[in-house]
């Protein structure tokens, strides 16, 4: 920073979130084409798990602050596993946390690797060790959670669905658990392999079909669901679906926002919760004239606003009109 800069604490503040982003962005890995599927890769669109196995790098690069979320994420996954560590000491009975991070790897009908992965831990009860995942999404989507099929109604939470079930189904164990951060106490969801093998045989199917395009080089059809292809970071960008599109249509991918807005949309009828999440939201969307998330069509305009910036005496004679000073949110359910 120049020293002709004045170190006002604003400058300083800002200094440093510029740096902390840069510091986010250069560390991030960029990821590596691949033949095989992660376990956690599960897409509604074979199009799509095409692509990020075979030209991943194209893919937008995430923002810094989409990056230090999930930063926290792994930091918050590992102090519950330490936490569980510690609790298991006294409980009755008594639990033991083992085998940290074991990976596995899933074949095809053709013997081929299909789907590979790791399990955070086994959490050891007497002689049995059932597998665990730990999972650290936002409070807006976990704190509806209340059971294992509820993770199937979320795009952004079906993949940690499948990534336990791919570690049950590969090393053949009849449940495993599923540990949920939230803003309470976490939730441990029981997870029981019978209960959930046709979805498991549908995952391994999907991955054996874009198994086969990745080793041939030919892409899949395109995927028949406007929402799904507009919450997709590659559309727009390699992959051109014939939808129609509004002009000037801005793609949000924010599972946070839209989960928020969801309960939003559900919940307008509520008091003051609703009305402290109505402000962040329109606080959030402000100035997004047109724009998609998840199921969600966002529709916003702007609105001419006075403002006095005399003397009450003067107000008439010195009124100012702004052409963008009100925006008016408009957001439809699709």
């Amino acid at each position: 920073m120049s020293e002709a800069v004045a170190l006002s604490p604003s400058v300083i503040a800002e200094s440093i979130g510029r740096s902390w982003a840069s510091w986010l962005e250069r560390g991030a890995t960029p990821p590596t084409p691949h033949a095989y599927i992660y376990a956690s890769g599960y897409r509604v669109c074979d199009r799509r798990m095409v692509y990020e196995s075979t030209i991943p790098e194209q893919a937008p690069r995430w923002p810094a602050d989409v990056l230090q979320r999930f930063r926290r994420g792994q930091d918050r996954e590992r102090d519950l596993i330490a936490d569980l560590t510690r609790i298991g000491r006294d409980a009755d009975p008594p639990f033991a946390i083992v085998g940290q991070q074991e990976r596995f790897t899933l074949r095809d009908h053709r013997s081929r690797t299909a789907i590979v992965g790791k399990v955070d831990a086994r959490i050891r009860v007497r002689d049995y060790a059932a597998p665990i995942e730990v999972k650290s999404w936002s409070p807006l989507i976990t704190d509806r959670i209340e059971r294992f099929a509820d993770l199937f109604e979320n795009p952004f939470t079906q993949t940690g669905a499948y990534q336990l079930l791919s570690y049950l189904f590969g090393a053949a164990e009849p449940f495993g658990f599923l540990l949920l951060d939230r803003s309470g106490i976490p939730k441990l969801v029981p997870v029981e392999l019978d209960q959930n093998l046709d979805r498991m045989e549908a995952f391994l199917s999907k991955a054996e079909r874009v198994l086969d395009h990745v080793l041939a080089g030919t892409l899949p059809d395109y995927l028949d669901d406007p929402a799904e292809c507009v919450r997709c970071p590659w559309y727009g960008a390699v992959c051109n679906p014939p939808l129609p599109a509004p002009d000037a249509v801005r793609l949000l991918v924010d599972p946070e926002l839209e989960a928020g807005i969801e309960r939003w949309h559900d919940g307008r009828a509520a008091g003051k919760a609703w009305n402290d999440l109505d402000e962040e939201i329109k606080g959030r969307l402000r100035g997004i004239e047109s724009g998609v998330i998840g199921s969600f069509v966002i529709k916003g305009r702007w609105s001419k606003s006075t403002r006095v910036e005399l003397p009450e005496h003067l107000r008439k004679q010195y009124s100012v009109t702004n052409a963008r000073g009100r925006f008016t949110l408009d957001v439809q359910k699709v």
